[in-house]
Parts: structure tokens; C-alpha cells; sequence
């Protein structure tokens, strides 16, 4: 059985008639696209590496292509990430296989080095409201071992030689949240260290109670 209850239109600021179920839950159809309402109000960023970093033939301990730490106080603000990807910039010069790997810490680490900038998805400024200390690559991780190291979205098979250009795009969608004091790395498992990648993620942050 449903309900009507009384709904406010957000741009009008008019009041209107929703369908409810007797316990409450509205009964909607979007109007907008998936992502659409956290980035327009400025929850959504966006950040990737300004220099290449060598990929790996071999799980890591602490080194990341790139590294995110959640700078907020315990109980803040969560990120929740929605991609993570590369951007191959070096071929080497036999075909080649790539893939994505991501670091999670599961306590609170040491701040990491604010290197990077990270850009809101909305276009708009200031980005000083974000929770992210965003880290350039390197042995970045506090306590990264090769067990902390998971893989992730599909192996891209890089066909051309000595060319870059290969993408590497995984979406989360939310499936990897970094609480308060976290760490979070990304890196690109390849079969030759010269292939070299820029490594980025995208994520919108809002206030969660985690259990």
C-alpha cells in the first residue's frame, strides 16, 4: 500500500506530492545521472601523477605509482573511491601486459606528502576543502608489504612496441572506502620496468559511520 507524503522541488523551492511505502521509503525515479548530484555540489575530485613511475614486475612493499592519505580526524569525512587509472607513457620494445594493483591500509598511518594537486569534477574552485593528502610515487606506503597488494580490474594487452598510449581503467564505485587516516596506493603490475605509467583516482568524500 503506498502513502502520499509532502516532498520540497529543489529548484523551485515549490512543495509537492510523493509516493511513499507505509514505512517511509520514497518511491522515485532519477532524474539525473549516477554521480550527478555529489559532484555537482563539490564532493567529487579527481587526481593523477605529473611524472611517469616505472611499473612493476614483482609485488611491492611500499612503493606506489600514487598515493592518497584521508587527513581527517577519526569520525570525519570518508573518501569512497569511484576509479582508479594509468595512463602508459614509455612502451618498451616487445609486446607487452598490464594491469592494475591497489594498496588499502587498515589503521591509521603516518600523514603522507602533499605533492599533487587534486581538481574538483564540478570544474569549480577552491580544492582546499578536500580531506586528501595526495602523494607522488615512491616508496610511499608506511606499512605496505606484498601481501597488502590487491589486484583489480582487467589485463590490458599492449599490442604496439615501443609505443605508448594504452589506458588502464578500473571503476570502483564505491567498493574501496579510505576512513580517517588512511592510506590508499595505486600501481601497474607490467612484464618490463621500462613501460612507466601515470597513475591517478577519482573519488567523492562525504560523512560515513563505518562498522
Amino acid at each position: 500500500m503506498q502513502s502520499v507524503i509532502n516532498a520540497i522541488q529543489r529548484i523551485l523551492g515549490t512543495e509537492k506530492s510523493a509516493h511513499a511505502t507505509e514505512s517511509g521509503e520514497l518511491l522515485v525515479t532519477p532524474s539525473g545521472a549516477k554521480f550527478e548530484e555529489i559532484t555537482r555540489g563539490g564532493y567529487s575530485f579527481s587526481v593523477i601523477t605529473t611524472t611517469a613511475t616505472a611499473s612493476l614486475v614483482a609485488l611491492p612493499t611500499t612503493a606506489a605509482g600514487i598515493g592518497l592519505w584521508n587527513s581527517a580526524p577519526d569520525g570525519g569525512k570518508s573518501m569512497i573511491v569511484d576509479a582508479i587509472f594509468a595512463i602508459h607513457i614509455v612502451g618498451e620494445a616487445t609486446l607487452n601486459q598490464a594491469g592494475l594493483i591497489y594498496y588499502m591500509g587498515s589503521g591509521r598511518e603516518a600523514a603522507l606528502t602533499q605533492a599533487l594537486i587534486p581538481r574538483k569534477l564540478n570544474s569549480l574552485g577552491p580544492n582546499s576543502d578536500t580531506v586528501a593528502i595526495c602523494a607522488a610515487g615512491g616508496a610511499i606506503m608506511t606499512s605496505g608489504a606484498a601481501t597488502s597488494w590487491v589486484p583489480i580490474g582487467p589485463t590490458a594487452n599492449i599490442s604496439l612496441v615501443s609505443t605508448p598510449g594504452a589506458i588502464l581503467w578500473c571503476p570502483i564505485d564505491g567498493r574501496l572506502i579510505i576512513p580517517p587516516g588512511r592510506q590508499f596506493g595505486v600501481n601497474v603490475m607490467c612484464n618490463d620496468v621500462t613501460n612507466t605509467f601515470n597513475c591517478g583516482v577519482m573519488w567523492h568524500e562525504k560523512q560515513l559511520t563505518l562498522v
